[in-house]
């Protein structure tokens, strides 16, 4: 077997052992059953990951923000942040107004693969939503004071933040308003695994209600009522189980022989 053909099987199976590794983060997700925050991996590359957070209380309630998660090319070995993108700007004091992208850097130093998963992740966009305030916060003084950060990846947010909670609520508003129009915008990207909405639709929807409430909803047919376009982290769901099952049957199958 020529060199070529050794580096090429060599990459193969790294690339293998690596999706199975970001398999298990996934699992891990469901595992904690978070609330109001779903991510899924992409269906043509691991390493791009789609998410959307429902706001439910604090400054930003009733917001729907989608993000993106980019893991490194050697996740989870590597020691850089993965990078965490919103679908446009957000008014928050992590994150940037350029790249839209969120400060990990006050919950990481750097990525440790025995300490940290992409579920700390999704908790922590939560707790900065949740909690603005005390997400730029290192503590408190011996006298009681708050210690805000240094620094931030916008400034101009905390100090409105700090001077400011009316003016700072009415950009918070802002961010909401837009994130709410786009809601139903048709995806940037073509992949099916990327989470997409479907406006209410009556006719649709509340047959598929009633149905689901009956003891016969299993037999819901196709042509009865068509599936919601919001179907892409169910189909990924399944498949990322089917791949589950089918590694745990190949790993008693090589323990076997």
């Amino acid at each position: 077997m020529c060199l070529e053909t050794i580096s090429t099987n060599n990459k193969t199976l790294a690339l293998i052992r690596q999706g199975y590794k970001v398999l298990a983060e996934y699992q891990m997700i469901e595992q904690m059953q978070l609330k109001g925050i779903y991510a899924v991996p992409s269906y043509s590359s691991a390493l791009l990951w789609f998410g959307v957070i429902f706001i439910h209380g604090g400054l930003y309630a009733d917001g729907v923000f989608r993000f993106s998660i980019l893991l490194p090319d050697n996740f989870p070995d590597a020691v850089s942040l993965p990078t965490v993108i919103f679908q446009k700007d957000i008014f928050h004091p992590h994150i940037c107004p350029m790249s839209h992208s969120l400060d990990l850097s006050p919950l990481f130093e750097f990525w440790n693969k025995d300490e940290h998963h992409i579920w700390h992740i999704l908790k922590y966009i939560q707790l900065v939503f949740a909690d603005p305030e005390g997400s730029v916060c290192l503590g408190q003084s011996q006298s009681g004071e708050p210690i805000p950060l240094e620094d931030a990846n916008n400034m101009d947010a905390m100090r409105l933040l700090s001077n400011s909670r009316i003016d700072y609520s009415l950009r918070a508003k802002d961010s909401i308003a837009w994130s709410l129009r786009h809601l139903f915008d048709k995806p940037p990207i073509k992949d099916p695994h990327y989470i997409v909405f479907e406006r209410y639709q009556p006719d649709v929807h509340l047959t598929a209600m009633e149905r689901l409430k009956s003891n016969s909803w299993y037999s819901l047919s196709v042509q009865s009522c068509p599936p919601s376009v919001c179907v892409a982290r169910i189909e990924s769901e399944q498949q990322l189980r089917q791949e589950a099952s089918a590694q745990r049957a190949n790993h008693v199958g090589s323990s076997l022989n």
